[in-house]
């Protein structure tokens, strides 16, 4: 695992991959002949900890989990942020790898960043607290899969040969800790999104524009059929901005005219594929022919509107209230700043990263607009 430094971000620790040299350790004084039992001590921890009396090096390796090992790896996943190296560290030797557990670790405060040709089997990911990236060589599972997407901490992959089944890969550990039955669709594709508690895929495809899902039990169909045991669409309407929130999926719907709606699944009532369902939660006829997109930031889901001449001096982010079904408009995003697109939206802190102008939604074209103050 190679570690970088993000530009103009906090810079982050490596974990060594080498036994290096530890300092002289300090030795209390000593008598000039000391008794034999004493002696005989003194050289035993010396030689059990791996370092003589005269500053040797520190034989890293025979480190047990049950001494300053343990209580390392315990602080580095106390906070995900150091998810990755809590992972690395565990590779450095055998005897560590074996004394380490491995939990269930996964980057889900992280995003994916693009990667392509000639390195398509390295992915980057950005630590979007923290401005910290990592970049995993995924090399020897390429070779079998393709890659759909990233979502919640896990790569969303695809056998390459027939009959194309589904996994889950944490890229932390490069193992497949979910595994489908069901295969990719082979439909075109705009974003995928992965839930937990019951785990499922979702997938939402450009053509036709539908939202289709899968669990772990859903059975195998031929590439041709339709696709999984449940699958949302409304006439004439286009689905963007798939977005898992407390337990859901939600997404935009907007019709021709671009007058929207936010529609939902009600997983949390449900334990199988089979029957879930998705609904419509709000329509907002009220805002508009604009575009919207879904934004999770500070723990609330956010409509966001496409800035226009036509809603000049009108709000453009929106509170989505799960509970009552309703919109709120919000005045202030704090230090925050929106990216959004169809495909994928998120939320920094701009005291994280100072090159951005806090209260500005940067659109996926290209074009950015101060909206808040």
């Amino acid at each position: 695992m190679e570690k970088k430094n993000a530009p103009a971000a906090v810079a982050s620790e490596p974990v060594a991959s080498e036994p290096v040299a530890s300092a002289p350790v300090a030795s209390e004084p000593v008598a000039a002949e000391p008794v034999a039992a004493e002696r005989a001590a003194a050289e035993r921890v010396a030689s059990e900890g791996g370092a003589s009396k005269r500053g040797a090096s520190v034989n890293w390796a025979s480190l047990s989990a049950d001494g300053p090992l343990h209580k390392i790896g315990q602080c580095l996943l106390a906070n995900e942020e150091y998810a990755d190296t809590y992972s690395a560290m565990r590779q450095v030797y055998r005897n560590w790898r074996s004394g380490l557990p491995e939990p269930d670790v996964h980057l889900n405060e992280w995003i994916m960043l693009h990667h392509a040709l000639p390195r398509v089997a390295e992915f980057t990911f950005l630590q979007l607290g923290t401005s910290r990236y990592v970049t995993i060589d995924l090399s020897e599972v390429h070779t079998r899969y393709y890659f759909v997407g990233f979502c919640r901490g896990v790569i969303v992959l695809a056998q390459k040969n027939p009959p194309h089944k589904i996994r889950l890969l944490n890229p932390l550990t490069k193992k497949s800790n979910t595994m489908f039955e069901a295969q990719m669709p082979s439909v075109f594709l705009k974003s995928v999104a992965v839930i937990k508690s019951p785990t499922m895929i979702f997938v939402a495809a450009h053509y036709p524009s539908e939202i289709g899902w899968v669990d772990e039990s859903t059975p195998t169909k031929d590439i041709n059929e339709d696709w999984g045991e449940g699958r949302f669409s409304i006439k004439n309407h286009c689905l963007r901005c798939i977005t898992p929130f407390n337990g859901e999926l939600y997404a935009v719907a907007a019709d021709n005219f671009e007058i929207g709606r936010i529609v939902c699944t009600n997983v949390q009532l449900q334990q199988r594929a089979s029957t879930v369902k998705m609904e419509t939660l709000i329509s907002f006829p009220e805002l508009g022919r604009q575009k919207f997109y879904l934004v999770k930031s500070d723990g609330d889901l956010l409509l966001v509107l496409l800035v226009s001449e036509a809603l000049a001096g009108k709000p453009l982010v929106y509170r989505v209230d799960t509970q009552s079904r309703s919109l709120h408009p919000v005045s202030n995003i704090g230090s925050n700043a929106f990216f959004v697109n169809y495909i994928r939206c998120i939320s920094v802190d701009t005291r994280v990263y100072p090159t951005l102008r806090p209260g500005c939604i940067y659109y996926g074209f290209g074009l950015y607009q101060r909206v808040l103050s």
